[in-house]
């Protein structure tokens, strides 16, 4: 297996599409054979395959800032002619991700490719319809297979993620669903499967057959103590642990010192809601993180972004830098030190409430990824991250979702 990346921050979207494809289709046509060598000699260096035409390429995924919003179609067009993918992904996103890079203002371009020997991908798009009788229905959803893993790239404005993950849990055990919720805003959203462009709804690929894993890390700490909701109503959380919740939470806002009001202040409040309810304790990848909203009074009321059904245990969290690097490296030792095959590349899904705003430096995810794992890496900052949360998948929030892409044998990426 073998992945490439590239970024571009040309102004002229065309002119950027051509870089960034260029510099994939010269990383794919590299690789990397260990010749013999003489005894007590190592020979490492990689030597460039002959040029045969564009080099074998099963997956390309897109994004551009949203400077590039009515380019899209342009720029997909560019990238396939040079990489002439068996698939391809694209959209438009609040900022973008490359190697070691992330674009939060300003032009950008991102290609990510990967050639997956043995490996398959079938491309599809998903729309919401909404039927007379009432809710929401999803149509173009694939079928899929128990191992299978999802790639989907969202728009936040009209793609329930949410119920789809959560229906999915159900119906479909042990398919995994990653990638991200993006957009360049409400009415630029843009998303292109196979050359096509759409305005809204979900476009994806299932990938079966292609080594991956995905890790989950938060930005956010926890405070107080785990509880239950006793009452709740629509995304109005009404009573914790037998009291109202404003109650609950004025004690836990009490016990706060300077340096904790300050996270407060600068990054709001957060409700974590527990997704293995059977675990002894909690650490930071057993919450689904939901912005807290709005506080009522006179109901003793917190209303979050999602339904909390009675029942849930929950648990406040602030939103938290240096718990956020401390965590999103330990996910990444872990994936180092635990994968048998070397990782061959990374895409990365990290929220829009993480970079500069939340580090007070730029490409803190992307250049941590690039220097624990030493792949280049692409991707988006994304309005909502899509990646597992225990056994099954979800919408995560406040996140960096890394997917990493695994060769075949020690040493050799093929």
């Amino acid at each position: 297996m073998q992945t490439a990346a590239a970024l571009s921050a040309t102004a002229e979207a065309g002119v950027a599409a051509v870089e960034a494809a260029d510099a994939v289709a010269a990383q794919l046509a590299t690789t990397f054979e260990v010749p013999e060598s003489p005894a007590g000699i190592e020979v490492s260096a990689p030597t460039a395959a002959p040029a045969t035409g564009p080099p074998r390429c099963d997956l390309v995924v897109v994004t551009v800032t949203p400077e590039h919003h009515d380019h899209l179609g342009d720029v997909i067009a560019a990238v396939e002619a040079r990489l002439e993918p068996g698939a391809l992904l694209g959209a438009v996103a609040v900022g973008v991700v490359g190697p070691g890079t992330e674009v939060e203002e300003g032009p950008g371009v991102a290609v990510w490719a990967l050639a997956a020997p043995g490996g398959w991908v079938q491309p599809f798009r998903a729309w919401t319809l909404h039927p007379a009788s009432g809710g929401v229905t999803v149509a173009g959803w694939p079928d899929t297979e128990p191992d299978d893993v999802v790639l989907l790239l969202a728009d936040p404005h009209s793609f329930p993620a949410a119920q789809v993950t959560e229906r999915m849990a159900a119906r479909r055990p042990g398919l995994t669903i990653v990638g991200g919720m993006v957009s360049g805003g409400v009415g630029a959203s843009r998303l292109a499967v196979d050359g096509q462009v759409h305005d809204e709804g979900a476009v994806g690929v299932v990938l079966r057959d292609v080594p991956m894993t995905t890790v989950v890390s938060s930005a956010c700490r926890a405070i107080g103590r785990p509880v239950t909701v006793t009452e709740a109503e629509g995304d109005a959380v009404l009573a914790l642990a037998g009291e109202p919740a404003t109650a609950h939470l004025d004690r836990v806002l009490s016990g706060l010192g300077s340096e904790d009001l300050a996270l407060l202040e600068q990054g709001g409040l957060q409700l974590g809601i527990v997704v293995d309810e059977v675990a002894d304790a909690y650490g930071s990848g057993d919450f689904l993180l939901r912005g807290v909203l709005g506080i009522d009074a006179d109901r003793g009321a917190i209303t979050v972004g999602d339904h909390v059904p009675g029942g849930s245990t929950v648990q406040f969290h602030l939103r938290d830098p240096v718990q956020a690097g401390i965590d999103l490296t330990a996910q990444l030792r872990r994936v180092a030190a635990e994968v048998a095959t070397p990782v061959a590349g990374a895409l990365l899904f990290t929220c829009l409430g993480r970079g500069r705003g939340l580090f007070g430096v730029a490409d803190h995810d992307a250049r941590a990824v690039a220097s624990r794992l030493g792949v280049e890496v692409a991707g988006a900052r994304c309005d909502g991250e899509l990646g597992p949360a225990g056994a099954r998948s979800a919408l995560h929030g406040f996140s960096a979702v890394v997917v990493t892409f695994h060769g075949t044998e020690e040493g050799v990426t093929s």
